[in-house]
């Protein structure tokens, strides 16, 4: 059967599944039968990693022959972190002196006095 979504035509398998019953019910004074697969289908298994952490797909752990994981420091160097730092503040006072500029060209009071509020903040 040739099926079409968002515009790309693809065909579909015609793999037919032997069903069985699991069970009838009434559901708001309707009969209803319920059915599942005869057979267990089998899941492909895939081998993937995230974040460095290998896993297959079927739920089996994964056996390594070799630690492939590496010693990382956690932390931050403090002169990195400063560093970070003041790298964030130059970006937001960039900023800050852009969003003063369009409220002086606007002439909009008292957004300066607001955006000058902000800037002796961070000075």
């Amino acid at each position: 059967m040739q099926l079409i979504y968002r515009g790309v035509k693809y065909e579909t398998s015609d793999q037919h599944i032997p069903l069985v019953e699991s069970g009838k019910g009434l559901y708001r004074g309707a009969q209803w039968v319920g059915h599942k697969a005869a057979e267990p289908i089998p899941q492909p298994n895939h081998v993937l990693c995230w974040r460095g952490v290998t896993y297959q797909t079927n739920g089996t752990p994964v056996t390594t022959t070799a630690s492939t994981t590496t010693a990382t420091p956690s932390v931050v160097p403090q002169r990195k972190r400063d560093s970070l730092a003041e790298v964030h503040r130059h970006a937001i006072l960039k900023t800050l002196e852009r969003r003063l500029q369009v409220a002086r060209s606007q002439g909009n009071e008292d957004l300066i006095n607001l955006l000058e509020e902000e800037w002796q903040q961070f000075a």
